[in-house]
């Protein structure tokens, strides 16, 4: 049902073919030409691990030394991921990546979480160059940023060439893309997508390019994504590179084969700085990519440290921030400091959850009680309350469960009880109950890792799934698939021991403490009611 949604928006937010415009042509740093490397310096998916720019500035610098020819591009996801990138919306992480000295950039899904006007706003601010071939305003019929550039280096010109991916209708927030009526007033070119970037490759090498580099945001997941960056060369000629991003994967080079059987070189650093990308062209013509670990390249560039440090200092001041009010108080322990969420219904973990739903649109909704580390007051509710709520800054993720699969998570969640325990599980669009006089069927090795679910043993019982088309709960399918909101530590990285869903989900982006604020600001319109967070709603019952 993903899949035929996704395929919809796309087909909803075709394109059709446009005048191509020329690529701007932009030189190299003014030095004498000389018979020097080509070095291109490449990250993908920082997601606001900014630590890692100074890093970044640190290399730069040091292949200076060595050739006057050094660019610096990104291939997406750079400003949003991470506190200092919800703190401002992305500002922050625009002012320190100004710091570094950054060439070009391609956009990332996330850089549209913000909106579209604070997308054209960041990358106004931005001093780097943003290319995408593919993103078009349908009312203004043209398109937002420039397709390709083409840099020169002495006597070599390499054209760099920005693609987004088309999954960004879904992967963000698809009201972004869409009028107040519904209407998809942008595109990214779906149904004409390799054609698309033919067209470019084709006019970039018309205008003189030596070399032709796409800056992609596709990823490598053929199995799910169509539209993908091993699929981007198989359909076209005349790339020599894919610098590409999105899905994560650590990719120093793999040879692709074009459209013409020609070699492509793919690679990809991971994700948050784990790895800088380097891309070399040789005064011979040979062209090779590696990738530096981070933690092997230990040196930082002094001034961008301090802009780093700054912004830091700005964030903290910003925990003042009013998001809105709330009636009540939603608490995360009892009167004597107890924990309350780590193994009970309360109003603060039903909030929670309500909000990883509503902002995911997923079917369910399930929350830690670990991940919930202080109570929400009531009164003003400032953006240090929610941070405090929600401080590990986990990763916000989506997963597709059966509900076999569901039953069993809810029988890990209810194994320890009644001790505490920070994998109790608060959930929304969904209810249950749990007999606790029941032997507990959760199965653990000599070590209490966990093993197994004893088929013969149920604590839960009763759990019913709300009909999003009736509004109605009714009794979970075994066998039926249900997409459930979450973060990372739950639905990745196999957090309070649920080995059963480790690397199941996929980041959504954004992080958990801004779920939150988003749900009190477009949800709640800034007030949290009494009337709906007062008590726990009775969505977990023991019998």
């Amino acid at each position: 049902m993903k899949r035929i949604l996704l395929l919809v928006l796309l087909a909803a937010a075709a394109c059709t073919p446009k005048a191509v415009p020329a690529g701007v042509e932009t030189k190299a740093p003014s030095k004498p030409p000389v018979d020097a490397d080509i070095v291109i310096l490449y990250d993908n998916d920082v997601h606001c691990s900014v630590d890692g720019y100074a890093n970044m500035a640190a290399l730069r610098n040091e292949k200076l030394k060595a050739t006057p020819y050094v660019t610096l591009v990104s291939s997406g996801d750079f400003i949003q991921g991470g506190s200092l990138g919800a703190a401002s919306k992305g500002g922050y992480i625009v002012e320190i990546m100004n710091a570094v000295g950054y060439d070009l950039v391609t956009l990332g899904n996330h850089e549209f979480d913000f909106g579209i006007p604070r997308l054209k706003e960041l990358t106004g601010m931005l001093t780097a160059k943003t290319l995408c071939c593919n993103l078009i305003d349908l009312k203004a019929d043209r398109r937002m940023y420039d397709p390709y550039t083409i840099v020169k280096y002495g006597n070599r010109k390499v054209a760099f060439i920005g693609v987004a991916t088309p999954y960004s209708f879904n992967s963000s927030t698809p009201a972004y893309f869409q009028d107040d009526k519904g209407n998809y007033v942008y595109s990214l070119c779906a149904d004409i997508f390799y054609d698309n970037v033919q067209n470019f490759i084709d006019d970039a090498r018309a205008q003189g390019a030596d070399y032709v580099v796409a800056m992609t945001h596709l990823g490598d997941d053929v199995t799910y994504d169509p539209i993908n960056a091993h699929a981007l060369a198989a359909n076209t000629s005349g790339l020599d590179v894919i610098l590409d991003g999105h899905s994560h994967n650590t990719v120093p080079s793999l040879m692709l084969k074009g459209k013409d059987g020609k070699p492509v070189i793919y690679t990809q650093t991971g994700a948050h700085f784990e790895n800088l990308g380097v891309l070399t062209i040789t005064p011979e013509g040979k062209v090779s990519t590696q990738l530096v670990a981070v933690k092997d390249f230990p040196a930082k560039d002094p001034k961008v440290e301090a802009v780093i440090g700054q912004k830091k200092q700005e964030y903290a001041e910003r925990g003042a921030r009013k998001i809105g009010r709330s009636e009540v108080m939603l608490p995360a322990k009892n009167e004597d400091g107890d924990w309350l969420v780590r193994k009970y219904e309360t109003s603060l973990g039903d909030f929670c959850a309500d909000a990883f739903r509503l902002f995911l649109g997923t079917d369910i909704a399930m929350v830690g009680g670990g991940s919930i580390r202080a109570d929400l007051p009531a009164g003003n509710v400032t953006y240090d309350s929610v941070f405090n709520v929600f401080p590990f800054n986990n990763r916000v993720c989506t997963a597709t469960l059966t509900g076999a699969q569901i039953l069993d998570v809810l029988e890990f969640g209810v194994a320890a009880f009644p001790a505490d325990f920070g994998g109790f599980l608060h959930v929304s669009g969904m209810t249950y109950e749990f007999d606790p006089t029941v032997e507990s069927p959760v199965v653990f090795d000599i070590n209490k890792a966990f093993v197994r679910i004893d088929p013969g043993l149920r604590r839960i019982r009763n759990v019913q799934v709300l009909n999003k088309q009736t509004g109605r709960y009714e009794p979970i399918a075994a066998d039926r698939s249900y997409t459930v909101g979450g973060t990372s530590y739950l639905l990745m990285d196999a957090g309070d021991g649920y080995e059963m869903l480790k690397g199941l989900g996929q980041e959504t982006g954004g992080v958990d403490v801004e779920v939150l604020e988003r749900y009190i600001i477009d949800h709640l319109k800034g007030d949290i009611p009494a009337s709906q967070y007062g008590k726990p709603a009775g969505r977990i019952l023991r019998r």
